[in-house]
């Protein structure tokens, strides 16, 4: 486990957080006779079997090579699934002794159709997609057949938010769908269903434009909460106001009222975008990077307010008012609750968001928050809720990690069909030597590194089997010259980046910037 996704950076305690992330992985597989195995949510309160849980965690299972339980994993949650719903929908909650607490929330059948996909991207095995595929098609048919009573192509109820009331047209539901069906299309392609890959893609497109247009918020510089009616947003108002009111919020007291004021002076029959609690899901738009970018960046400035030392609050509102401003200062709880919690999850989605739009030294601010939450308490791990609450351990923890320094500071963006990858970089500034060594993408193993010589930057890329295509992508620059040191290939320019391809097992390319 050590060997896998080695990765060695000058920011020791993150490069032990990462390191030791890849054993708590480990400690969450449990194997069940006659049930299943697959990776559990958290220790110790939650031993058994979550659907989206595992949704974000197998992906970050396989960018550090863990890639057999992932397959066991998702194996159990589809046919689990099936068993109980039958109709594609993906389960939330099941025991080990083979109870279904809760038969699925919204989300999680578009992030199954999405996960589904990823996986292929790395393993690049046809059988795999030809397994899961009709259930993604039955799920993605539910998901606006039975859960879109407007037609508006945003299904309706609960998605990660699990608050009382918050189960209309939620906006993580909304950029979870825009994906699922996106990432369908592809799917589709590769199992040559032409037809069906067109109509996937049109909805994706609709979708982007709708998001776009209906969740964004210009008062708040935000993505909405949820998109609802006058009367849902007032009972959610008042709510939201007691909650402030008992964490003494006096902020976000009056910012409710202001709401509830326009409100009540601009009545309106139609569906409207709130922002009441801030929610972290308004960074998912971000996530998956369906955001315009003008709109993307102004969010993720609005984002940075609703932070503490250790990562992001769950729920906005809850925040302090001097919050994002002092890294140095926090007073937690005595009692654990989930209400006023700052968690992984939101942090890592927030560092994924600001990746997708090219602002690395900002994701590395992220993890470097939630790494100040490594062996706070158990040596060794990193606790669900920041910094010492929940559970002690959280499988979630390796999507806020993997694929940000994976995927994204190191660029492995694997075509595994193909025998091809990806490398595109964008190395915090930080990082000026920064390795990552045997990456496995199905039956290829890639190690890259990055050293930075005074004005000259080196990247070498190493890879075992060369039967595959290396393709890495630059950007371009006309104050920086690229020269080939090791290796062969070829070199491509289109307007915005140099592209050299090659089947090289190594490769060493020089990059000076005059």
């Amino acid at each position: 486990l050590a060997k896998k996704s080695k990765l060695t950076v000058p920011d020791k305690k993150l490069q032990e957080a990462f390191e030791w992330l890849k054993y708590n992985c480990d400690w969450l597989i449990r194997d069940v006779p006659e049930i299943g195995r697959g990776i559990t949510a958290g220790l110790p309160d939650y031993p058994w079997w979550f659907g989206v849980d595992s949704e974000y965690a197998l992906q970050g299972y396989m960018a550090i090579g863990q890639s057999d339980i992932v397959l066991s994993s998702i194996n159990l949650i589809d046919s689990v699934s099936n068993a109980v719903n039958g109709n594609g929908k993906i389960l939330h909650e099941m025991s080990t002794n083979g109870s279904v607490f809760n038969d699925g929330n919204i989300n999680e059948t578009p992030q199954f159709a999405s996960l589904i996909w990823n996986i292929y991207l790395w393993n690049g095995d046809k059988s795999f997609l030809k397994k899961y595929f009709p259930t993604v098609k039955k799920g993605l048919k539910w998901l606006l057949e039975e859960n879109d009573e407007n037609k508006n192509l945003f299904p309706d109820g609960y998605g990660m938010m699990e608050v009382h009331g918050m189960d209309s047209e939620m906006i993580d539901v909304a950029s979870y769908t825009y994906k699922a069906f996106k990432d369908a299309s592809e799917i589709a392609k590769e199992l040559e269903e032409t037809t069906l890959a067109i109509e996937y893609n049109e909805i994706a497109l609709v979708l982007e434009k709708k998001i776009n247009e209906s969740f964004w918020s210009p008062d708040f510089e935000s993505y909405a909460d949820f998109l609802g009616t006058d009367q849902q947003a007032l009972v959610l108002i008042e709510d939201a106001i007691i909650r402030a009111d008992t964490l003494n919020k006096p902020w976000a007291i009056s910012e409710l009222l202001e709401t509830k004021k326009t409100l009540l002076e601009n009545p309106s029959k139609k569906l409207k975008p709130f922002v009441l609690h801030h929610n972290w899901v308004v960074n998912t738009p971000m996530e998956v990077g369906v955001a315009e970018k003008e709109k993307a960046l102004k969010a993720l400035t609005t984002a940075e307010k609703f932070v503490n030392p250790f990562g992001v609050f769950v729920t906005g509102i809850d925040r302090d008012e001097s919050a994002g401003s002092d890294d140095g200062s926090f007073k937690g709880s005595q009692v654990f609750s989930y209400t006023g919690a700052v968690m992984t999850l939101p942090t890592g989605v927030l560092a994924i968001a600001e990746n997708k739009y090219g602002r690395p030294d900002n994701a590395l601010n992220y993890l470097k928050r939630m790494t100040r939450t490594f062996s706070y308490a158990l040596p060794g791990s990193m606790y669900e809720v920041s910094p010492d609450y929940g559970m002690i351990t959280q499988a979630w923890n390796i999507y806020s990690y993997a694929i940000p320094i994976v995927q994204q500071f190191f660029g492995i963006l694997p075509k595994a069909s193909e025998k091809r990858i990806r490398i595109k970089p964008q190395m915090p500034t930080e990082w000026k030597n920064a390795s990552l060594e045997n990456v496995e993408v199905s039956n290829n193993t890639i190690s890259l590194f990055h050293s930075t010589q005074k004005n000259t930057k080196y990247l070498k890329v190493l890879q075992t089997n060369e039967n595959w295509t290396l393709e890495v992508v630059l950007p371009k620059n006309e104050n920086s010259s690229y020269k080939l040191v090791e290796g062969d290939g070829q070199w491509k320019s289109t307007n915005n980046e140099m592209i050299f391809t090659s089947k090289s097992p190594i490769l060493k390319i020089e990059i000076i910037n005059n």
